[in-house]
Protein backbone atom coordinates (compact mmCIF):
# COMPACT_ATOMS: atom_id res chain seq x y z
CA UNK A 1 0.00 0.00 0.00
CA UNK A 2 1.18 3.50 -0.82
CA UNK A 3 0.64 6.08 1.94
CA UNK A 4 1.16 9.75 1.12
CA UNK A 5 1.11 12.71 3.49
CA UNK A 6 -0.45 16.15 3.05
CA UNK A 7 -2.05 15.50 -0.33
CA UNK A 8 -4.08 18.18 -2.14
CA UNK A 9 -7.51 16.72 -2.86
CA UNK A 10 -8.39 19.35 -5.47
CA UNK A 11 -6.15 17.51 -7.93
CA UNK A 12 -8.15 14.32 -7.40
CA UNK A 13 -11.53 15.79 -8.38
CA UNK A 14 -12.90 16.94 -11.73
CA UNK A 15 -14.15 20.21 -10.15
CA UNK A 16 -10.58 21.03 -9.06
CA UNK A 17 -11.72 22.22 -5.63
CA UNK A 18 -10.69 20.70 -2.31
CA UNK A 19 -8.58 20.91 0.81
CA UNK A 20 -5.73 18.69 1.98
CA UNK A 21 -5.69 15.29 3.66
CA UNK A 22 -3.11 14.29 6.26
CA UNK A 23 -2.92 10.62 5.23
CA UNK A 24 -3.80 9.51 1.70
CA UNK A 25 -4.04 5.72 1.35
CA UNK A 26 -3.68 4.08 -2.06
CA UNK A 27 -4.30 0.32 -1.54
CA UNK A 28 -2.86 -1.82 -4.32
CA UNK A 29 -4.92 -4.96 -3.71
CA UNK A 30 -8.47 -5.77 -2.74
CA UNK A 31 -7.32 -7.11 0.63
CA UNK A 32 -5.39 -3.92 1.40
CA UNK A 33 -8.51 -1.89 0.58
CA UNK A 34 -10.64 -4.04 2.88
CA UNK A 35 -8.10 -3.89 5.71
CA UNK A 36 -7.67 -0.11 5.74
CA UNK A 37 -11.40 0.60 5.27
CA UNK A 38 -12.32 -1.73 8.13
CA UNK A 39 -9.61 -0.30 10.38
CA UNK A 40 -10.83 3.27 9.87
CA UNK A 41 -14.47 2.22 10.28
CA UNK A 42 -13.78 0.27 13.50
CA UNK A 43 -11.94 3.23 15.01
CA UNK A 44 -15.08 5.38 14.53
CA UNK A 45 -13.18 7.76 12.30
CA UNK A 46 -14.80 9.27 9.24
CA UNK A 47 -14.46 6.83 6.32
CA UNK A 48 -13.84 8.77 3.12
CA UNK A 49 -13.32 6.78 -0.08
CA UNK A 50 -12.37 8.66 -3.24
CA UNK A 51 -13.03 7.18 -6.66
CA UNK A 52 -12.94 9.23 -9.87
CA UNK A 53 -13.97 12.42 -8.07
CA UNK A 54 -16.44 13.48 -10.76
CA UNK A 55 -19.44 14.01 -8.47
CA UNK A 56 -17.59 15.41 -5.50
CA UNK A 57 -17.36 18.86 -3.91
CA UNK A 58 -14.71 19.06 -1.17
CA UNK A 59 -14.37 21.93 1.31
CA UNK A 60 -11.10 23.65 0.41
CA UNK A 61 -10.77 25.23 3.86
CA UNK A 62 -10.58 21.91 5.69
CA UNK A 63 -7.81 19.42 6.29
CA UNK A 64 -9.13 15.87 6.45
CA UNK A 65 -7.54 13.14 8.52
CA UNK A 66 -7.65 10.13 6.19
CA UNK A 67 -8.82 9.37 2.64
CA UNK A 68 -8.70 6.09 0.72
CA UNK A 69 -8.10 6.38 -3.03
CA UNK A 70 -9.56 3.61 -5.22
CA UNK A 71 -7.24 3.93 -8.23
CA UNK A 72 -5.27 0.68 -7.84
CA UNK A 73 -7.08 -1.76 -5.54
CA UNK A 74 -9.64 -3.50 -7.77
CA UNK A 75 -8.39 -3.67 -11.36
CA UNK A 76 -9.56 -7.16 -12.33
CA UNK A 77 -11.58 -7.56 -15.53
CA UNK A 78 -12.57 -10.92 -16.97
CA UNK A 79 -15.05 -12.42 -19.38
CA UNK A 80 -17.45 -14.98 -17.94
CA UNK A 81 -20.03 -17.25 -19.58
CA UNK A 82 -23.40 -16.22 -21.07
CA UNK A 83 -22.43 -12.66 -22.09
CA UNK A 84 -21.32 -11.78 -18.56
CA UNK A 85 -18.20 -9.96 -17.34
CA UNK A 86 -16.67 -9.25 -13.97
CA UNK A 87 -15.39 -5.68 -13.65
CA UNK A 88 -13.33 -4.39 -10.71
CA UNK A 89 -14.32 -1.09 -9.14
CA UNK A 90 -11.00 0.69 -9.82
CA UNK A 91 -11.20 0.49 -13.62
CA UNK A 92 -11.97 3.67 -15.54
CA UNK A 93 -15.22 3.41 -17.46
CA UNK A 94 -13.40 4.04 -20.76
CA UNK A 95 -11.19 1.00 -20.11
CA UNK A 96 -14.24 -1.09 -19.22
CA UNK A 97 -16.01 -0.13 -22.42
CA UNK A 98 -12.92 -0.92 -24.51
CA UNK A 99 -12.53 -4.29 -22.77
CA UNK A 100 -16.06 -5.51 -23.44
CA UNK A 101 -16.19 -3.96 -26.93
CA UNK A 102 -13.04 -5.84 -27.92
CA UNK A 103 -15.00 -9.01 -27.16
CA UNK A 104 -18.01 -7.89 -29.23
CA UNK A 105 -20.08 -6.95 -26.20
CA UNK A 106 -21.30 -3.74 -24.63
CA UNK A 107 -24.47 -1.70 -24.46
CA UNK A 108 -23.34 1.23 -22.30
CA UNK A 109 -20.90 2.90 -24.73
CA UNK A 110 -22.58 6.28 -24.20
CA UNK A 111 -20.94 6.47 -20.76
CA UNK A 112 -17.61 6.98 -22.58
CA UNK A 113 -17.55 10.68 -21.65
CA UNK A 114 -17.75 10.20 -17.89
CA UNK A 115 -14.48 10.79 -15.99
CA UNK A 116 -15.30 8.04 -13.51
CA UNK A 117 -14.17 4.70 -12.17
CA UNK A 118 -16.53 1.76 -12.37
CA UNK A 119 -17.17 1.75 -8.62
CA UNK A 120 -18.34 5.36 -8.81
CA UNK A 121 -20.54 4.50 -11.79
CA UNK A 122 -22.24 1.84 -9.65
CA UNK A 123 -22.44 4.09 -6.57
CA UNK A 124 -24.24 6.84 -8.50
CA UNK A 125 -26.18 4.49 -10.80
CA UNK A 126 -24.83 6.55 -13.67
CA UNK A 127 -26.70 6.63 -16.93
CA UNK A 128 -27.76 8.65 -19.94
CA UNK A 129 -30.84 10.84 -19.74
CA UNK A 130 -32.67 12.52 -16.88
CA UNK A 131 -35.26 11.33 -14.42
CA UNK A 132 -38.34 10.08 -16.25
CA UNK A 133 -36.64 9.87 -19.64
CA UNK A 134 -33.45 7.90 -19.00
CA UNK A 135 -32.24 5.89 -21.95
CA UNK A 136 -30.43 3.57 -19.55
CA UNK A 137 -28.56 3.38 -16.27
CA UNK A 138 -25.73 1.04 -15.34
CA UNK A 139 -28.12 -0.92 -13.11
CA UNK A 140 -29.78 -2.17 -16.32
CA UNK A 141 -26.61 -4.20 -16.90
CA UNK A 142 -25.70 -5.27 -13.36
CA UNK A 143 -26.24 -8.86 -12.28
CA UNK A 144 -24.64 -8.52 -8.83
CA UNK A 145 -22.24 -6.26 -6.93
CA UNK A 146 -19.30 -7.60 -4.94
CA UNK A 147 -18.88 -5.67 -1.68
CA UNK A 148 -17.18 -5.72 1.67
CA UNK A 149 -19.81 -5.38 4.42
CA UNK A 150 -18.33 -3.14 7.12
CA UNK A 151 -21.05 -4.11 9.61
CA UNK A 152 -20.75 -7.87 9.21
CA UNK A 153 -17.06 -7.81 8.28
CA UNK A 154 -17.46 -10.18 5.33
CA UNK A 155 -17.49 -10.37 1.54
CA UNK A 156 -20.93 -10.36 -0.06
CA UNK A 157 -22.47 -10.59 -3.51
CA UNK A 158 -25.51 -8.33 -3.59
CA UNK A 159 -28.01 -9.22 -6.34
CA UNK A 160 -29.11 -6.20 -8.34
CA UNK A 161 -32.58 -6.29 -6.78
CA UNK A 162 -30.99 -5.75 -3.34
CA UNK A 163 -28.99 -2.71 -4.40
CA UNK A 164 -31.94 -0.28 -4.23
CA UNK A 165 -31.01 1.41 -7.50
CA UNK A 166 -32.99 4.50 -8.42
CA UNK A 167 -32.26 7.74 -10.24
CA UNK A 168 -28.61 8.57 -9.37
CA UNK A 169 -28.89 6.60 -6.15
CA UNK A 170 -28.12 3.20 -4.67
CA UNK A 171 -27.94 1.37 -1.36
CA UNK A 172 -24.22 2.17 -1.31
CA UNK A 173 -24.92 5.73 -0.17
CA UNK A 174 -25.58 4.32 3.31
CA UNK A 175 -21.81 3.86 3.93
CA UNK A 176 -22.23 0.23 4.96
CA UNK A 177 -20.55 -1.33 1.94
CA UNK A 178 -17.26 -0.89 0.10
CA UNK A 179 -17.81 -1.60 -3.60
CA UNK A 180 -15.18 -4.00 -4.96
CA UNK A 181 -16.63 -4.78 -8.38
CA UNK A 182 -19.65 -6.14 -10.20
CA UNK A 183 -20.80 -8.88 -12.54
CA UNK A 184 -22.52 -7.32 -15.53
CA UNK A 185 -24.73 -8.77 -18.25
CA UNK A 186 -23.73 -7.24 -21.58
CA UNK A 187 -25.35 -7.15 -24.98
CA UNK A 188 -23.71 -8.50 -28.11
CA UNK A 189 -22.54 -5.67 -30.33
CA UNK A 190 -20.09 -5.46 -33.22
CA UNK A 191 -16.88 -3.47 -32.95
CA UNK A 192 -18.10 -1.25 -35.80
CA UNK A 193 -21.36 -0.40 -34.04
CA UNK A 194 -19.71 0.25 -30.67
CA UNK A 195 -17.12 2.50 -32.31
CA UNK A 196 -19.88 4.50 -34.01
CA UNK A 197 -21.75 5.02 -30.73
CA UNK A 198 -18.60 6.13 -28.92
CA UNK A 199 -17.60 8.54 -31.69
CA UNK A 200 -21.06 10.12 -31.74
CA UNK A 201 -21.18 10.46 -27.96
CA UNK A 202 -17.74 12.08 -27.73
CA UNK A 203 -18.74 14.54 -30.47
CA UNK A 204 -21.96 15.35 -28.60
CA UNK A 205 -20.10 15.96 -25.33
CA UNK A 206 -17.58 18.27 -26.95
CA UNK A 207 -20.31 20.31 -28.64
CA UNK A 208 -22.82 20.53 -25.78
CA UNK A 209 -20.88 20.54 -22.53
CA UNK A 210 -18.62 23.16 -20.96
CA UNK A 211 -15.67 21.90 -19.00
CA UNK A 212 -13.84 25.13 -18.14
CA UNK A 213 -10.99 24.36 -15.77
CA UNK A 214 -13.17 21.99 -13.77
CA UNK A 215 -16.76 20.75 -13.55
CA UNK A 216 -19.03 18.18 -11.92
CA UNK A 217 -21.24 17.43 -14.84
CA UNK A 218 -24.86 17.39 -13.72
CA UNK A 219 -25.29 19.14 -10.37
CA UNK A 220 -28.89 18.24 -9.45
CA UNK A 221 -30.60 14.91 -10.04
CA UNK A 222 -34.01 16.52 -9.41
CA UNK A 223 -34.68 20.17 -10.17
CA UNK A 224 -36.97 22.63 -11.94
CA UNK A 225 -35.10 23.73 -15.05
CA UNK A 226 -36.88 27.09 -15.23
CA UNK A 227 -35.47 27.97 -11.83
CA UNK A 228 -31.99 26.69 -12.76
CA UNK A 229 -32.13 28.72 -15.95
CA UNK A 230 -33.08 31.83 -13.99
CA UNK A 231 -30.11 31.36 -11.65
CA UNK A 232 -27.75 30.74 -14.55
CA UNK A 233 -29.00 33.62 -16.73
CA UNK A 234 -28.98 36.75 -14.59
CA UNK A 235 -25.85 38.63 -13.60
CA UNK A 236 -27.12 39.30 -10.09
CA UNK A 237 -27.19 35.56 -9.49
CA UNK A 238 -23.95 34.89 -11.30
CA UNK A 239 -22.21 37.22 -8.82
CA UNK A 240 -22.99 34.72 -6.11
CA UNK A 241 -20.18 32.61 -7.53
CA UNK A 242 -18.15 35.77 -8.25
CA UNK A 243 -17.79 34.64 -11.86
CA UNK A 244 -15.33 31.96 -10.76
CA UNK A 245 -17.98 29.25 -10.53
CA UNK A 246 -21.07 29.54 -12.75
CA UNK A 247 -23.69 27.38 -14.33
CA UNK A 248 -23.02 26.51 -17.94
CA UNK A 249 -24.18 28.56 -20.91
CA UNK A 250 -25.43 25.46 -22.72
CA UNK A 251 -26.63 23.48 -19.71
CA UNK A 252 -28.03 25.26 -16.67
CA UNK A 253 -27.53 22.11 -14.57
CA UNK A 254 -23.80 22.00 -15.35
CA UNK A 255 -21.63 23.76 -12.75
CA UNK A 256 -18.31 25.03 -14.10
CA UNK A 257 -15.12 26.17 -12.32
CA UNK A 258 -13.48 28.85 -14.45
CA UNK A 259 -10.10 28.45 -12.81
CA UNK A 260 -10.11 30.06 -9.38
CA UNK A 261 -13.38 28.78 -8.00
CA UNK A 262 -13.72 27.92 -4.33
CA UNK A 263 -15.90 25.68 -2.21
CA UNK A 264 -17.78 28.74 -0.98
CA UNK A 265 -18.46 29.87 -4.57
CA UNK A 266 -19.92 26.49 -5.50
CA UNK A 267 -21.88 25.91 -2.31
CA UNK A 268 -23.47 29.39 -2.49
CA UNK A 269 -24.80 28.65 -5.97
CA UNK A 270 -26.08 25.24 -4.88
CA UNK A 271 -27.77 26.70 -1.78
CA UNK A 272 -29.31 29.54 -3.80
CA UNK A 273 -30.93 26.99 -6.09
CA UNK A 274 -32.22 25.04 -3.09
CA UNK A 275 -33.67 28.21 -1.53
CA UNK A 276 -35.47 29.27 -4.70
CA UNK A 277 -36.92 25.79 -5.10
CA UNK A 278 -38.26 25.91 -1.54
CA UNK A 279 -39.78 29.36 -2.15
CA UNK A 280 -41.40 28.11 -5.36
CA UNK A 281 -42.43 24.82 -3.69
CA UNK A 282 -40.52 22.73 -6.20
CA UNK A 283 -38.52 19.58 -5.56
CA UNK A 284 -34.75 19.65 -5.77
CA UNK A 285 -32.08 17.08 -4.96
CA UNK A 286 -28.34 17.64 -5.21
CA UNK A 287 -26.54 14.89 -7.13
CA UNK A 288 -23.12 16.06 -6.02
CA UNK A 289 -21.61 14.43 -2.93
CA UNK A 290 -20.30 17.06 -0.50
CA UNK A 291 -17.37 16.58 1.90
CA UNK A 292 -17.63 19.33 4.50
Amino acid sequence: MVIQENVCLANKTTMKIGGNVKLFYVPETENELIDIAQTIYDSNERLLILSGGSNLLINDEKCFEKVIYMSSACLEMKELDNNKFYIGASNRIQKVISFVNARNHGGFESLIGLPAMFGGIIYMNAGIGGKGNSLFTISDFIDSVKVWDLYEKKLMELPVEHCEFSHRHSIFHNQRYVILGATIQCKKISCEESKKIKTERIKFCREKFEYGNGCFGTCFSVANYKILKMVSSYDKFRKIGKGRVTFGENNSNWLVNHGSGTYKDAIKLINTCKLLHRVCKKNIKCEVIIWD
